[in-house]
């Protein structure tokens, strides 16, 4: 399973827009729609889209393995195939070499070089294997909140992007201080929080073994 599954540490989205149901033949229509189609043979880049929650290959968008009560799981998959600068140069270094030799010329025309490094970063393209990974879902119906499986920066803003555009929606992240605002204000401590500072630990003054707190 994709989703669920190892380090359960989650970036907290709310779900907004003017949409206030979902229901599941929609999800899953978008679902599919927007799922993962791959990188060509050969194609360097990103490619990204949804798959459903049991592996990888799963494109089985069906509501009964989807919904769990007023969750609805599934994952992102993202797939990137970089070949590294280096190995291309390595491999351009030595066709230019043995170019060289069997025509007997001292320098190649940089067009020439060119042409070379393109044949190589393609053919080594074709035989690099994409890296791929997949980042659970999960989307409460109910409470309007949709969780991602990771906290990467990258992987978010892309999450976000593809949530939005496939279910023609916004969502909104909900980081620490948002999350403690929002407590705030619903148990009436917004003053309290104003009046919060950052605490700031500082070496134990001389003779003593406790360390000084300033800003508590």
């Amino acid at each position: 399973m994709l989703v669920g599954k190892g380090s359960l540490t989650f970036r907290q989205y709310d779900l907004g827009g003017k949409r206030t149901r979902f229901e599941p033949e929609y999800i899953c229509e978008r679902l599919s729609t927007f799922a993962f189609a791959g990188l060509a043979s050969g194609e360097e880049g990103i490619a990204q889209g949804w798959v459903a929650p049991a592996h990888l290959f799963d494109g089985d968008f069906d509501k009964h393995r989807l919904f769990h009560g007023p969750y609805v799981t599934f994952a992102l998959r993202i797939d990137t195939r970089k070949v590294p600068a280096s190995l291309i140069n390595a491999h351009a270094a030595l066709e230019i070499q043995a170019a060289l030799d069997a025509e007997g010329l001292e320098r190649l025309s940089n067009r020439r070089k060119r042409e070379i490094k393109e044949e190589i970063r393609l053919r080594l393209s074709e035989e690099t294997p994409p890296t791929q990974k997949a980042y659970g879902v999960f989307w409460n119906l109910e409470k309007r909140k949709v969780y991602l499986q990771n906290t990467s920066k990258t992987v978010n803003e892309a999450f976000r992007a593809l949530f939005e555009r496939s279910f023609e929606t916004e969502i909104s992240p909900q980081i620490p201080g948002l999350q403690a605002a929002g407590y705030a204000r619903t148990a009436g401590l917004l003053e309290k929080l104003r009046e919060v500072r950052p605490l700031e630990l500082r070496a134990a003054p001389q003779g003593s073994s406790a360390p000084e707190m300033v800003g508590a």
